[in-house]
């Protein structure tokens, strides 16, 4: 049989065992909670771009094309836009832990994928607004809008590369 010592020895044991094992899984779930986190605020992001996308296209589709019975207003799509706007903002703005990998590319990137789709409402509704002045530069407005939506594109799709959407 087992001695006193002995078992003051075990029980000495089990309880560094105990403790060790709590320890390891907190790390666990520390971990598991900032990646978590992350990657729900990645996926945010991302949806939160695919739907300003679809809003700045329809907007344009409607600065090109005239208004069809039962489409929304050109004043109703720009409301949709600003407001997908404001949310990609927002979106832009969550922090990334350092367990993500190039997570200061990353928060830089979604910065400015947020400021480029900003230049580029701008430059949508600059272009809109000239239409009606016939002394407006159009091929010059239509470059600069077409310039911004290419390195809007270009930096979500670097994003995409970085964050393995």
């Amino acid at each position: 049989m087992y001695n006193i010592v002995q078992l003051k020895m075990m029980k000495k044991y089990i309880v560094l065992l105990v403790i060790a094992l709590i320890g390891v899984i907190g790390i666990f779930f520390f971990f598991y909670y900032f990646g978590h986190k992350d990657d729900k605020a990645l996926s945010e992001f991302s949806l939160a771009y695919q739907k300003y996308d679809r809003a700045i296209s329809d907007l344009s589709s409607a600065v090109y094309m005239s208004n069809f019975e039962g489409t929304p207003t050109y004043d109703d799509l720009e409301q949709i836009t600003d407001q997908a706007l404001t949310v990609l903002k927002l979106k832009a703005s969550a922090k990334i832990s350092s367990l993500t990998k190039n997570d200061a590319d990353i928060m830089s990137l979604t910065q400015e994928i947020a400021d480029l789709s900003g230049k580029e409402f701008v430059a949508l509704k600059a272009y809109q607004s000239a239409m009606a002045d016939q002394g407006a530069d159009m091929a010059q407005l239509s470059k600069e809008l077409h310039d911004v939506t290419l390195k809007r594109q270009a930096a979500y799709t670097r994003f995409q590369e970085l964050s393995g959407d």
